[in-house]
């Protein structure tokens, strides 16, 4: 995991980001901010800098929030095992819950309220359906079938320098690291609002040990709201978000 060393960020990665026109997350991010108090800017701000850096540092192989890994990881915060040590606060319905009470407040507020969820889910498809216009997406070839999935994942990644290899994509960078991308076609044959792409990355000289990217939020916070879709302009937005990031991720690593 040595490569983990020279990863440069979550903040550069996400100017990187949003210098491509991705704004969504951003958005969030801002909310949250607002929610929590323009005073916990910095705190929040560290604490989604850190999240990332620790999850890079531990190849996906442990959890920030439980303090949990399932190996030694290249870098742990101390300033998140502070945090966790400082959690005053529980709830049932959450195994491991956000570390800052207001992240905590927000997220038991949501999974109490239906309203505010269905308020929240409408507010941020409207707002990726004015990405989607903006970025001029192509939906062309879009059946909502995730076998149909693959010529998008292939024509962004094409643009993006992943080539193809078997039934995916895959970009090898200068310091060995490959990063691939592949449908999953498990379960429903219908993508069922989610975006159903598999993210991994590995050293060509270690293959066996993979970092299965599950959670980009914890990479860059809010992203995850890329995740899901509802109409054609948006769920292809979220292909091309996720196609996006992954070669962000690649360029940050083979820069730094």
């Amino acid at each position: 995991m040595t490569y983990c060393r020279k990863w440069i960020g979550r903040r550069p990665t996400q100017q990187a980001f949003e210098a491509r026109g991705f704004l969504v997350h951003k958005t969030w991010q801002q909310r949250i901010i607002q929610i929590c108090g323009e005073e916990k800017s910095d705190l929040l701000n560290r604490y989604w800098d850190e999240v990332a850096m620790e999850t890079v540092g531990s190849a996906g192989q442990g959890d920030p929030k439980s303090r949990w890994f399932a190996v030694q990881p290249i870098y742990r915060s101390a300033f998140l095992d502070d945090l966790a040590g400082k959690v005053d606060f529980a709830d049932s319905k959450f195994r491991n819950p956000p570390p800052i009470r207001c992240l905590f407040d927000y997220s038991r507020k949501l999974y109490d309220d239906q309203h505010l969820r269905f308020e929240e889910a409408i507010f941020f498809e409207n707002l990726k359906r004015l990405e989607s216009e903006r970025l001029a997406i192509r939906t062309s070839g879009w059946t909502g079938k995730k076998r149909d999935v693959m010529p998008f994942i292939a024509r962004f990644g094409g643009e993006l320098g992943f080539g193809p290899y078997r039934n995916r994509c895959r970009k090898t960078i200068g310091n060995g690291l490959v990063f691939d991308v592949r449908v999953d076609l498990g379960g429903q044959p219908e993508c069922l609002g989610h975006i159903p792409l598999l993210f991994s990355i590995f050293h060509r000289d270690d293959p066996k040990f993979v970092h299965d990217i599950a959670l980009f939020e914890r990479i860059l916070p809010g992203f995850d709201r890329y995740f899901y879709g509802e109409s054609p302009d948006v769920f292809v937005l979220g292909i091309r978000a996720h196609m996006e990031l992954f070669s962000i991720l690649a360029d940050s690593f083979e820069n730094s």
